[in-house]
Formats: C-alpha cells, sequence, structure tokens
C-alpha cells in the first residue's frame, strides 16, 4: 500500500504545535528557537513530509499564491506597506507566494491567485467585483460595500469606534471642547474613512459639541494640509486636531510648533492612524496603533483558513492588535 505523504497538520498534531509554528520552522522563517526547528524537522523525516510546491498544487488543485489588493490613492502612506510586509510573513509562514495588484481591471484579467486579501476596498471597486465575480476566496480588511459583497467570505476589523472614543474622551478630559477632525477625503471612500468621520460627529453630539470637519487627502502636500490647519486653528478656533490620516499628525505639529503653538499646552494633536515612532511614540501626540504589521499577518491567516475549508460560511473576525497610546 502507497502511504500519503505527511502535511503540515500531521506534524502539527503529532507535535502538538500550531501549524503556522510548524511552517515556519519548514521554510525557515519565524521566530523559533534552533531546537523546536530541528525537533520540527525531524518530525517530518520521520513521517515523510516532502515539501513539494508544484505537487501540492497538482494534488489540491491550488496555485501556491495568494493576491494583495491596496487602493492605488493610499500606497504612498507607510501603514500599507506595513500591511504589505505583514501579509508577505504571514504567507510564507502558510506557504504561499504573494502577488501585489497593482494595475486596475484590464479586460480578460487572469487571477492567477488562490485566494486575495483586499484592504480598504472602496465601495464598488471594480477589480474587487471582478475577483468576487469570479468566485475568488476574498478577505476584506475594512467591510466592502459594493457589487459582489455577498461573496466576501471573510472580513477582518479593528474596534476603530471604541479606539477612536478612547482618544477623542482623552481630549474632553483635557478641557478640550472645540476639536477638529481632519478627515479623509472622498477619494478612499472606505468603510474605515466613513466610520471615522460617523464616529467623530456622533462623540461630538453625544457630548454636546459643536462638529469641525475640514476635509483633507490622504496624500495632501504640504500647501494643502497647512491650508487645512489654517482653516481648523486660525479660523475655526480649534483647541485640537484630530487626523484621520497617516502622519498629518506629526505634520500638523510641524507646522504649529513653527507658529509659536505649544502641544498640550495651546493644543492638542491626534492621530487615528498613527505613525511608528513619528506618532505613536511622540509623548506630545495621542494615538493609535493600528500595528500594520500584525494586521496584515492576521489576514494572511484569515485568508488560509477560508482558502483550506472552501464550503464554510462567511466569517467575520475582529484584529485585537491595535493599541492607544494617549498624550501626557
Amino acid at each position: 500500500m502507497v502511504r500519503t505523504r505527511a502535511t503540515i497538520m500531521d506534524i502539527a498534531r503529532e507535535l502538538g504545535l500550531s501549524k503556522t509554528t510548524v511552517s515556519s520552522a519548514l521554510s525557515g522563517s519565524g521566530r523559533i528557537s534552533d531546537e523546536k526547528r530541528e525537533l520540527i524537522q525531524e518530525a517530518a523525516d520521520r513521517l515523510g513530509y516532502v515539501t513539494n510546491r508544484a505537487a501540492r498544487s497538482l494534488r489540491v488543485n491550488r496555485i501556491g499564491a495568494i493576491g494583495l489588493h491596496i487602493p492605488p490613492v493610499a500606497r504612498s502612506l507607510a501603514f500599507y506597506m506595513d500591511f504589505a510586509f505583514g501579509v508577505t510573513e504571514g504567507a510564507v509562514a502558510a506557504d504561499y507566494d504573494v502577488t501585489l495588484f497593482a494595475r486596475g481591471l484590464t479586460p480578460r484579467m487572469a487571477f492567477q491567485v488562490d485566494g486575495v486579501i483586499a484592504i480598504d476596498p472602496a465601495p464598488g471597486e471594480p477589480l474587487v467585483a471582478a475577483l468576487l465575480a469570479n468566485g475568488i476566496p476574498t478577505v476584506s480588511v475594512g467591510r466592502y460595500n459594493g457589487p459582489g459583497e455577498e461573496r466576501v467570505q471573510g472580513t477582518l476589523e479593528a474596534h476603530h469606534a471604541e479606539l477612536q472614543t478612547q482618544v477623542l474622551d482623552h481630549l474632553l478630559a483635557r478641557g478640550r471642547r472645540r476639536p477638529a477632525l481632519l478627515a479623509i477625503d472622498d477619494a478612499i471612500g472606505s468603510s474605515w474613512a466613513v466610520d471615522t468621520r460617523r464616529n467623530y460627529m456622533e462623540w461630538c453630539l453625544r457630548n454636546g459639541l459643536e462638529p469641525r470637519v475640514h476635509e483633507v487627502a490622504a496624500n495632501a502636500s504640504p500647501r494643502d494640509l497647512i491650508a487645512a490647519i489654517t482653516q481648523a486653528v486660525d479660523i475655526g478656533g480649534a483647541d485640537a486636531l484630530v487626523c484621520g490620516a497617516q502622519g498629518q499628525a506629526a505634520q500638523s505639529q510641524i507646522v504649529l510648533e513653527s507658529r509659536g503653538f505649544s502641544l498640550g499646552k495651546d493644543l492638542d494633536v491626534v492621530s487615528f492612524a498613527g505613525a511608528a515612532a513619528l506618532e505613536t511614540g511622540n509623548p506630545l501626540i495621542s494615538s493609535i496603533d493600528l500595528a500594520p504589521r500584525a494586521y496584515g499577518k492576521a489576514a494572511t491567516e484569515l485568508l488560509d483558513a477560508i482558502i483550506q475549508e472552501p464550503d464554510a460560511p462567511p466569517v467575520h473576525r475582529w484584529f485585537e492588535g491595535a493599541s492607544v497610546h494617549l498624550a501626557s
């Protein structure tokens, strides 16, 4: 009788370890001790595990690659680069290559992937709609609202409303009664951008404050950002700036301090998507660290689970890795 080749799951069950740990050890990635890596390799040899992507792909009718779609307008933001690194890290652990969909939808476009992660998809994004129409297993990071949304098999979200409310409540506790939101304009149109504006508006209503919303592009030029800050602070009298796009809080700090304002005394500045070190590590800025690298890895783990069980019902999962850093 011909023995069936052992799988990563067989090794994981044999050793009482997770599939991710075994996969990382066998692929030479991950933070795993040499002793554990050697133990896993010995078990793989004993059980007859052979890493052969071509043979595996033929056996399970898979390609061995996953796709990643990032909104073109957002690709200049460091958050999405770090998220992509997290996706890659997760893909290596699960034995996939990663394809970045850098172009828009083209005629007769072929999707040579086992599944796709779409982060912050705009409503009706044509490429995402085409992926869903073609039956490609898709994980949406942030909700997708558009053609084929009922075919989305996995949705991953952070607790944005709770995190943002925590930061806004901190402003109120510091006596800030005129916080202005530098809201991402409609160019992205993701559920995160829409929810952020709604969360701010509802928070103002609950606390009897006048909403002060100023639209700014996610990749706004310094001139456009300065114009928005001038409108909010010099004209609107804001005593705090709440920045939606990553990096704009740190830029606002430079602008305000150059005008003689003292952060924490004259004004407070908040980032709803903190940039590492510049914002999440800045004691003068309250920020939300969305942990993009861990976020990307979590998205890959969700997609892999969906690919492994294609007939499972759609799943919504919360990402628990985000955190709040409050200015003192």
